[in-house]
């Protein structure tokens, strides 16, 4: 029985998680290794009565917490809605943003440029390097698609692209210095602390945009769960259409690499959480409860992450894995034993 068959509307569950995404992101702000007054905080973002606060308090808040929580919002959304868009075009449950090898490729770049030494004493060069591997491995994955023209094939295709890229990165690995092998190791943990550049905008920018467009886009993307045969007689071109989601897809998936380093689990299981969570898997409504639920589980890891009162911080992806999979378990057993296929599956 899904949550709509228990009296809950989809539009109510959404809203729900709106509200959990915003709760989360206020704890967000006002926790952390130094700790803020939750009054203090309001003030800071310009939500609460006009009062004095500390310049450390203020700087803290608008500089180094605010962009991190909107970019983990963005990232979140934009993996989810990748995740998704894969699971659509290959029909597959367990695809994710990383099977084209975009994340691979980008991990590449970005090996090249800390362990051969080129540009590795500026933190930003690992941003233009992971975007032009990401974007190489994409470009490769179109040609393919236009060749081959089959979501299997090219599903095997991307596969073999990651694994040639991260043999390649392996190889680098063994023979780099300690202190670039240092910094590699540290960037593929995950991390929603940017460098320097306009990645708060345009993470969440991409994530918005790209909800809206599958969401207006929503029967024709649902066309494509039945089948290419389906979807041409319902008069839509299924190439097309699967061309035009594999591009998207792959450019969310490089551009969160690029900024954030390879955030894994999101992907994969966000779609699945936002089916149990909404009950339907329409794509008009399953694609803005993806959003929302990616982002509000990426700032709740971050928060995890951070140790609020301590200094020191964990490997995003291993909090990312440890708190989403009993989540995602629960879900999907639950789902199981009721029999509702439309939650869990596609």
């Amino acid at each position: 029985m899904s949550r709509t068959d228990r009296g809950t509307s989809p539009i109510a569950g959404i809203l729900a998680a709106v509200a959990a995404l915003l709760v989360t992101a206020l704890l967000a702000l006002a926790m952390g290794s130094v700790p803020i007054a939750f009054r203090d905080m309001l003030t800071a973002v310009g939500i609460g009565p006009e009062r004095e606060i500390s310049g450390a308090a203020s700087y803290i808040i608008r500089l180094v917490r605010l962009p991190r929580v909107v970019t983990a919002a963005g990232a979140g959304a934009a993996l989810g809605l990748a995740g998704l868009t894969m699971q659509t075009v290959f029909r597959n449950a367990l695809a994710g943003p990383g099977v084209l090898g975009v994340s691979a490729g980008a991990g590449l770049g970005v090996a090249i440029v800390l362990l051969t030494g080129v540009g590795a004493s500026a933190a930003v060069a690992t941003v233009p390097a992971a975007m032009v591997g990401a974007a190489l491995v994409l470009v490769a994955a179109i040609a393919v698609n236009r060749a081959v023209g089959h979501p299997v094939l090219l599903l095997v295709m991307g596969l073999l692209f990651g694994y040639a890229a991260n043999a390649a990165t392996t190889l680098l690995l063994a023979s780099a210095p300690g202190q670039g092998l240092e910094r590699y190791i540290v960037w593929s943990f995950g991390s929603f602390a940017l460098p320097p550049g306009p990645g708060p905008i345009l993470l969440p920018m991409a994530a918005g945009l790209t909800a809206v467009g599958l969401a207006v886009a929503g029967p024709r993307v649902d066309a494509l769960l039945l089948g290419p045969y389906y979807a041409e007689s319902s008069g839509v071109h299924a190439r097309r259409t699967q061309a035009i989601l594999i591009v998207v897809a792959g450019g969310l998936t490089g551009l969160v690499t690029a900024y954030t380093g390879p955030i894994s689990f999101l992907g994969v299981a966000v779609p699945h959480i936002a089916r149990g969570w909404i009950g339907r898997s329409q794509h008009r409504l399953l694609v803005p409860a993806t959003a929302i639920i990616g982002g509000w589980l990426a700032i709740a890891a971050d928060l995890v992450a951070r140790l609020p009162g301590n200094e020191r911080v964990l490997p995003l992806n291993a909090v990312m894995a440890l708190v989403g999979v009993p989540v995602v378990l629960v879900i999907l057993l639950r789902g199981r034993r009721s029999g509702d296929g439309e939650g869990i599956g596609l």
